[in-house]
């Protein structure tokens, strides 16, 4: 939502619907207790300035608030993250538990990320999407879950939309340089975000309140819609029209996010070369195993003709429900990993009003939520006013291989089961918010392989190419966001990478260069999923007879998601030999 890496802030362990963590015994305890205080703290200072994360996290005490974003409110959370970082130099890391300084290991992190972030690298001044992503998602948030009733949640939202005028008003004050391609994907959003106001949140509302908060709603909408166009218009004339800078953070920044928000410290050349040995050794595979299919075929005729195999309109939620059937078969015969008892997903037709942003996708509930936690895999169906041809392209996507392969990260045993162990876990409030993107991810990703390695698909070729299609555009997102940002690759280079390396059709790698020009480092899939292989096997080294995949999982997943650099020797002890990837 905002140009800051602060996660969701919490209310007290007793809100949490679980129990709370077993506290150490001993000096290390007291020493714990002291970090948990500080923690708690930092948490509800963060719950106070940023409202929408939190309305997002499952706290509801702010949903009537959009927050503040001028220069004095950043300097005010940059002074607090100064004070907080004073505060962790005085809790000796050594004198913790060891589950207790990873807590407070990825706490300095978090904070040392927003001081790169908002201090050295200055984004708020030069990354007009965050205040659009804020303003849209303050809204969006309290329609895509149904923690409150619908007229409470109507109120919030009408008192949101009254707020954004004054939001873009800072962000005008805030920018001072901003490149084309930023100035471009911030106006693209911005006119999705003015389709959200005009459509998607009207129709979500429709036929609550009275007639008196209807027509405030109404005039609420009209100041959101014309707030949004109006900032679209001002980055038109002045940053369009007079781009300044450019999105390349550089390598020192490109190094240092990847040490605070990944806790990766190597150098960037290494770095670069594990992304390059993936993507060429996927590549490989992919042209092998499409010969194994027809060996008088190229791999994209070999593709486009698996494509063409899918269900039809009317089949396609069956065949989604038909998947996790299956595939959650497969992990309970197969033990790869215990499901908690009630690690049960609703497969439905995603809402009418988020259809225009979504194909399939898995919506859980914030790791503090109460009420709305339920979840649900959202399978978009097909428009019927679309033309023929537009409708068949669509269930492309959908083919019969590749579909499974997408709900195992998404649903069985990716984010879904990740969500659902972790709501049953006796997590601290830091291991439950202070997250990594490359264990989440990585996770999830790093399923959709061993689930084909453990047998899903029973050796079909097809199943595998599959696989592999949906891993090589993460290895050319990991080798793409290195060079874009720090060795000058173009935008229309990044391209042909996608193209070229990884067999994306234009369209698809147009918008996979572009999203690197935003998210630097969006090689945490690949990296993520390497990151875990590595750990297995050293932990399967470590314990030698007694390993069994499903008990890699338990002890993989019991700590949350963090960084997975900082989990390792938590796992190996002294056996840890300190190299995050395989050689």
């Amino acid at each position: 939502m905002l140009m800051t890496r602060l996660p969701a802030v919490v209310a007290l362990a007793l809100i949490l619907g679980a129990s709370p963590a077993p506290a150490p015994s001993g000096s290390s305890g007291v020493v714990d207790a002291r970090y948990a205080a500080l923690a708690k703290a930092y948490f509800d200072e963060s719950f106070r300035a940023n409202p929408v994360t939190a309305t997002a996290t499952g706290i509801h005490r702010y949903d009537t608030l959009l927050g503040s974003y001028s220069a004095a409110d950043y300097a005010a959370q940059l002074a607090r993250d100064r004070g907080y970082l004073e505060g962790l130099a005085g809790i000796d890391p050594a004198a913790m538990s060891p589950r207790g300084a990873l807590d407070r290991r990825m706490l300095e992190n978090a904070l040392r990320d927003d001081l790169l972030l908002n201090d050295t690298m200055q984004l708020w001044k030069h990354q007009p999407d965050g205040y659009i992503q804020t303003a849209s998602g303050a809204v969006f948030v309290l329609i895509s879950r149904r923690f409150a009733a619908a007229e409470v949640r109507l109120h919030d939202a009408i008192v949101r939309e009254e707020q954004i005028p004054k939001l873009y008003a800072q962000a005008r004050e805030n920018l001072t340089a901003v490149d084309a391609d930023t100035a471009s994907i911030a106006i693209d959003d911005a006119n999705g975000s003015i389709q959200l106001f005009e459509k998607t949140v009207p129709r979500a509302f429709a036929g609550f309140g009275e007639a008196a908060t209807r027509a405030r709603f109404r005039r609420s909408t009209a100041t959101a819609v014309a707030a949004t166009k109006d900032f679209a218009s001002y980055l038109t004339r002045r940053w369009k029209a007079h781009p300044s800078g450019t999105f390349a953070i550089g390598a020192a920044n490109y190094s240092a996010r990847l040490k605070f928000e990944e806790g990766i410290d190597m150098p960037l050349d290494r770095y670069l070369a594990v992304g390059e040995k993936a993507l060429a050794q996927t590549h490989a595979e992919m042209v092998a195993t499409a010969r194994r299919i027809d060996p008088n075929a190229g791999t994209e005729q070999v593709l486009a003709r698996l494509y063409k195999i899918h269900p039809t309109s009317g089949q396609l939620l069956a065949a989604a429900q038909s998947d996790l059937v299956k595939l959650r078969r497969f992990v309970v015969t197969h033990h790869i990993i215990d499901l908690p008892p009630d690690a049960d997903i609703s497969v439905t037709e995603t809402p009418e009003f988020l259809r225009a942003t979504t194909e399939a996708s898995m919506d859980a509930p914030g790791p503090l939520e109460r009420v709305a936690t339920h979840a649900y895999y959202n399978v978009t169906p097909v428009d019927p006013r679309d033309p023929p041809k537009v409708q068949e392209q669509y269930l492309e996507a959908f083919n019969d291989f590749e579909r499974p392969i997408i709900s195992a990260h998404e649903v069985y045993p990716g984010h879904f089961v990740n969500f659902t162990i972790d709501k049953h876990l006796p997590l601290t409030l830091s291991e439950r918010l202070l997250t990594a993107t490359s264990f989440v991810e990585g996770w999830a990703h790093y399923d959709e392989q061993m689930m084909v390695e453990q047998g899903w698909g029973n050796g079909d070729p097809r199943v595998k190419l599959m696989q592999l299609r949906e891993a090589i555009w993460r290895n050319a997102r990991y080798v793409a966001g290195v060079k874009m940002h720090t060795q000058g690759m173009t935008v229309a280079q990044a391209e042909r990478l996608f193209r070229t390396q990884a067999f994306l059709d234009p369209a698809s790698a147009r918008a996979e260069a572009r999203r690197g020009t935003q998210d630097a480092t969006y090689g945490y899939y690949t990296f993520g999923k390497l990151a875990i292989f590595k750990l297995r096997a050293d932990y399967k080294k470590k314990l030698g007879s007694a390993y069994t995949l499903a008990r890699f999982h338990r002890d993989l997943l019991q700590y949350g998601d963090p960084a997975i650099p900082l989990l390792r020797p938590l796992l190996l002890g002294a056996d840890d030999d300190g190299k995050i990837l395989p050689d």
